[in-house]
């Protein structure tokens, strides 16, 4: 059972903070704290401390000029320096969370130092084709302007995806759960008709609610 002041203060407080974001706003925010919440099952861990890691792990992406290489350990300091934060945690909870966080990216070259870090990682994969091409198409837009018809920016997302996937990223947890979204996400990315029909949905609703400008001029990511 999760602390309600502490949901409370993440909610009101924390989550606004994703409002300048798209592709890490807080669409996958919550995708991140469900899947943290999956794999977390399988452990004996605080599960206060599993959503906060969850809730922060991204928010230095509004502190570095969008660089992705600091965001993480950025991140980490914004939570450790969240003074609000020491009503719920001690001082060796917060410090394991900085840690965490600063250990979520998935191309990271070491294993994250604790489990805390485990399981953001792993949560913090693309298992879910719908949810990419969200987070996808937009990015793809605003910094890609060359780009005009669909499928230009499609068969950029989907090659882009397709050369990250000839790397290993490894899965630390182990979680089935997850393991199995990530086969199932690869056969449906690999079936590029497949992929096409989600991600023109995807475009269609872009169009339609007239999000394109925003992504551009508004958007941080």
């Amino acid at each position: 059972m999760l602390d309600k002041d502490l949901v409370s203060y993440i909610e009101h407080f924390i989550f606004p903070k994703y409002d300048s974001l798209y592709a890490h706003g807080l669409l996958h925010i919550k995708y991140v704290i469900n899947h943290s919440f999956i794999i977390a099952r399988d452990y004996d861990v605080n599960l206060n401390m599993v959503y906060c890691i969850a809730c922060y792990h991204d928010l230095g992406l509004l502190s570095v000029d969008m660089n992705r290489e600091d965001h993480a350990v950025e991140s980490g300091k914004i939570l450790a320096n969240d003074y609000h934060l020491k009503k719920f945690f001690d001082a060796k909870q917060i410090e394991i969370m900085r840690q965490a966080v600063e250990d979520h990216s998935g191309s990271l070259n070491r294993r994250p130092r604790n489990i805390y870090g485990e399981i953001v990682s792993d949560a913090d994969r693309d298992v879910d084709i719908y949810t990419l091409a969200k987070r996808q198409l937009p990015t793809s837009i605003k910094y890609y302007p060359e780009l005009v018809t669909f499928e230009e920016h499609f068969e950029r997302c989907y090659q882009y995806i397709l050369n990250r996937n000839k790397y290993k990223f490894n899965l630390w947890t182990k979680n089935l759960d997850i393991l199995k979204m990530m086969d199932r996400f690869r056969c449906d990315f690999l079936d590029k008709d497949f992929a096409r029909e989600v991600y023109k949905d995807e475009w269609n609703y872009i169009e339609k609610e007239g999000l394109k400008e925003k992504f551009i001029s508004f958007y941080e990511d």
